[in-house]
Parts: C-alpha cells; sequence; structure tokens
C-alpha cells in the first residue's frame, strides 16, 4: 500500500464517518417530526375532548406535486409502502378516514388524488375516485378501505418516470 493509497483510505474512511453522521442525524430528525406530530395530534385530541369540539379531523397529505408557474397544485400524492403485498392477496388496505379526506380535497381542489404503492417488485398506482374503494368496518371499530389489486396500474422505476410521472402527472408526451 501506497502513501498515497493509505491517505485516500482516510479520506474514505472520514467521509464514511460523515456520511453515518449525517444519515443518524436525519434519521433523528425524522423521529423527532413524528414525536411532533403525534403530540399536536394529542392536543387535538384534548381540545376535541375538552371543549365538545367533534367535527374536526387531522389529516395529512404525503406530497403535493405543485406547478411553480401557475402557483396550482396538480396531483395529491399518498405514497406507501406494502413490501409484503402479493397479487393473490386481492386488496391493498388503508385507513378509511384518509381515504376520504384525499377524496374530498381532489373534488373540492378540482385535482387528482392517487394512492401510490411500493411494492417488492413494482409500482402499484391508484387514482383517487368515487367507488373505487371497498369501504369496512373490522371488529375493532377501525375503518378500512380495500383498494382492488386488479384496478391498480402496475409501473417499473422507468414506467414511474417516462409514463406515470412525466406523461400522466406532468401532461407531456
Amino acid at each position: 500500500m501506497t502513501e498515497g493509497d493509505r491517505r485516500n483510505l482516510i479520506t474514505t474512511s472520514q467521509e464514511l464517518r460523515r456520511v453515518r453522521r449525517r444519515t443518524l442525524s436525519a434519521i433523528i430528525n425524522q423521529l423527532h417530526g413524528f414525536d411532533a406530530h403525534e403530540e399536536f395530534s394529542d392536543l387535538l385530541e384534548e381540545v376535541k375532548r375538552k371543549h365538545g369540539v367533534t367535527r374536526i379531523g387531522l389529516f395529512d397529505i404525503d406530497l403535493i406535486l405543485w406547478d411553480f408557474r401557475n402557483g396550482l397544485p396538480l396531483a395529491l400524492l399518498e405514497v406507501k409502502s406494502r413490501y409484503q403485498l402479493r397479487e393473490d392477496d386481492g386488496y391493498a388496505v388503508f385507513d378509511e378516514p384518509q381515504y376520504t379526506f384525499l377524496e374530498d380535497l381532489s373534488f373540492y381542489l378540482g385535482v387528482p388524488a392517487y394512492y401510490i404503492v411500493k411494492t417488492k417488485v413494482r409500482w402499484l398506482v391508484w387514482r383517487v375516485e368515487k367507488g373505487l374503494a371497498v369501504r369496512r368496518e373490522l371488529s375493532n371499530g377501525r375503518k378500512v378501505v380495500l383498494l382492488p389489486l386488479e384496478k391498480a396500474r402496475r409501473f417499473s422505476s422507468y414506467g414511474m418516470v417516462e409514463h406515470f410521472i412525466k406523461k400522466e402527472l406532468l401532461g407531456r408526451r
């Protein structure tokens, strides 16, 4: 090993430690963000309980695709990971209040909304629309929607870029 190789190894090791520190810092910031969301949600629940507020809900949207030129939203996107999802499952299961909120907001804003799911082998995309979801209440009282896998459009990463994002979301041919 030459002196230059040894210096490169040290530099590489230092860079590796720097990348690790940045990665850990980003993870810690994400965890603090989750904690802040949970705490704010608890505060809202306290207001509802103490003051009898009943007609409000707190929802997040994963992504809003924004057109800076026109100052308008292009799409609302809920992105999920379901690595265990198999084709023979028949449906993908999601939280019903969040789905209904996205459905209503999409209608109100006049922009499309999508559920996008990354599975182990591909991307699945559903456009949120009335009549797509099957609504159920589980035995524990939790409300869910079932999105039929047969109605999902399937894309590779290449297909997501060239067909879904470029053509459908951005309207570019």
